[in-house]
């Protein structure tokens, strides 16, 4: 039996995949090899908030999702993403927000210019690797409707 992975696209057999309760087929919908590689990446980059900094968020944003409402699965995720973001530079307070789990996976890594426009530029400009602030700062990206729960926001989709 084969399965297509969500990151790398491929067809592979379902023991490449991890066991996942929540999803209809029993199993993740990214391979084993691809989740592998993004927790690799996550923890280069400095991994996820601590303690300390979600339950100060949690404080700041209240106990519902940003986007929907929701009061169930929450969880803090990084505004911008940290596969964009210089090491050790996205856990920061200034870049989290509360999502649900629903939320979170449909925001995935995409970029959306009214959240980090949120993210204060002291903050901002430091944080970003130089190939994407350059890419941004120069208007070298697309704008593209981003479709999350019921609201929608503006995505940047970059041309390179």
């Amino acid at each position: 039996m084969f399965k297509k992975c969500s990151k790398c696209k491929e067809n592979k057999s379902v023991e490449k995949f991890s066991k996942d309760k929540s999803k209809s087929d029993g199993l993740t919908s990214a391979c084993k090899g691809c989740n592998n590689h993004r927790e690799k990446l996550r923890r280069e980059n400095g991994g996820d908030f601590t303690k300390g900094q979600k339950l100060a968020i949690f404080k700041k944003y209240g106990r519902s999702c940003q986007i929907c409402n929701s009061t169930r699965n929450l969880q803090v995720d990084h505004k911008l993403p940290q596969i964009i973001c210089e090491p050790f530079r996205a856990s920061i307070e200034d870049n989290a927000w509360v999502l649900c789990k629903g939320c979170n996976i449909a925001k995935a890594d995409r970029i959306l210019i009214e959240v980090i426009a949120e993210v204060p530029a002291k903050e901002l400009k430091p944080m970003l690797l130089q190939e994407f602030a350059n890419a941004i700062s120069q208007g070298h990206f697309e704008k593209t409707p981003v479709s999350i729960g019921d609201k929608t926001f503006t995505g940047v989709k970059f041309n390179w």
